[in-house]
């Protein structure tokens, strides 16, 4: 037997059910409910922030996926952050703190402060040259051919080899992904063209603050959130989506926007027109990373905030820099990733040999920190989107096309950017087209 449940309320208002409550599933909630709608996020697991989640571990505090909100001045960030109110704490990143690790050492980067006198790069004309090619590869229009990958136009543009190492690390830091090959050059600069815009501080606020003032800017304004209710199908009438199932019950909408990774979208496709619409999309290739975070009861040193390993395409961020509330007292949030290849992300084999490789570079830049160990956290695979944003990729639309009243936010979206911002892009596209 399935029960109904209404979610009435004045007549002006729009009712509308969220499917997820990922980032981009919050920040839609959280915009329509300010402007007046009825909103219910319904959440199948008991916690905010889908892969954004946030995790509590011996006074540390660990984002599982993003640890900064890119080009927050921006939009549509900017106008999301002063509808919301949002406390955003902005730091620019310290270009003295911003290293470089080759051939067993720690080195100035030549686009920082060794922009002149870094040893990854040969003479001065080349540190000029490397400058000028950087900025050429982040800031141009995305007007390149479709099939032109960010790969392709470093060996095309970039002939001195020791420039094309360092553009092709900021290639993959920028995108966290390490296959350059298959990553469309429009949509990087898509997001770099922002993100370098202005040398623009980023937000560093952390994202268990960010998620609680989601939650609250919903709630206050009349919406609500729902914890352990898996959607198991949507409810269509005649081309038109009513509402949603879960747990046997009907839960009426008058707008249904779903927030929810690739795969799962799936299973809410029983509709014959939304399978054949969105069938295509479920299968596609998903993007991840090698993450491992390392907690350490002593900070072991202090001059480095960011390290971008030129030889085994790691990334280190010493977190409780930029985000000292995260670390208790004298200790220190490494937070380690790999930009792993095509095919390391196919599954994970290379686990073991990048765990080794990441240890090996922690003996060299951090001596003795096995000593000071509390926690560690290593993950494989963690996804960073559920679609890769590459070359071929077919992204999900905003809206449906063959159902009236179902939309899709997230960052398997046609969202600009990458990394979370198609989360925020999307959420402001969609609540402007419900409002």
């Amino acid at each position: 037997m399935v029960s109904l449940i209404f979610f009435g309320g004045v007549d002006s208002m729009k009712k509308v059910g969220i499917v997820g409550a990922g980032l981009g599933g919050l920040v839609t909630a959280a915009l329509l409910a300010k402007r007046g709608n009825q909103v219910v996020v319904m959440e199948r697991s008991p916690i905010l922030g889908g892969r954004s989640h946030v995790v509590s571990k011996n006074g540390f505090t660990i984002s599982y996926g993003a640890h900064a909100v890119l080009a927050p001045k921006q939009e549509p960030l900017r106008s999301i952050v002063r509808e919301l109110e949002l406390p955003m704490e902005y730091r620019k990143a310290s270009l003295s703190k911003f290293k470089l690790f080759m051939e067993g050492k720690v080195i100035s980067s030549p686009l920082g402060f060794g922009a002149l006198t870094s040893p990854a790069i040969s003479g001065f004309f080349n540190h000029m040259l490397c400058l000028k090619q950087f900025y050429k590869m982040v800031k141009q229009a995305p007007a390149f051919p479709q099939t032109m990958s960010v790969g392709q136009w470093i060996r095309e543009n970039v002939r001195n080899p020791e420039i094309a190492k360092v553009l092709s690390a900021y290639a993959a830091l920028s995108v966290y992904d390490g296959a350059l090959d298959l990553y469309s050059m429009n949509r990087f600069v898509e997001l770099t063209a922002r993100e370098y815009e202005k040398n623009e501080p980023l937000s560093y606020m952390g994202y268990d603050v960010l998620l609680g003032e989601l939650q609250k800017a919903i709630t206050k304004n009349g919406g609500g959130i729902l914890f352990g209710k898996p959607v198991s199908d949507l409810i269509v009438e005649a081309d038109h989506v009513k509402g949603v199932i879960c747990a046997g019950e009907r839960y009426e909408f008058d707008e249904v926007v779903l927030n929810v990774p690739p795969k799962e979208l799936g299973k809410l496709l029983s509709y014959p027109s939304l399978a054949d619409e969105f069938g295509w999309y479920v299968n596609q290739t998903a993007h991840y990373v090698f993450v491992y975070d390392l907690m350490l009861s002593k900070r072991l040193r202090g001059d480095i905030g960011n390290l971008l390993d030129l030889d085994g395409g790691f990334y280190i961020n010493d977190y409780g820099l930029n985000n000292p509330s995260s670390v208790p007292a004298g200790g220190q949030l490494i937070n380690g990733l790999k930009f792993l290849t095509e095919q390391e992300q196919l599954d994970d084999s290379h686990a073991k040999e990048s765990q080794t490789a990441f240890e090996t570079l922690l003996h060299k830049v951090y001596p003795g920190w096995e000593k000071y160990v509390i926690n560690k956290r290593i993950i494989n695979r963690a996804m960073v989107n559920g679609i890769a944003r590459r070359t071929n990729a077919k992204l999900l639309p905003l809206q449906s096309r063959a159902v009236r009243g179902l939309y899709l936010v997230g960052d398997s979206t046609e969202g600009s950017g990458a990394l979370g911002m198609p989360c925020y892009d999307s959420a402001k596209k969609v609540a402007d087209l419900l409002s």
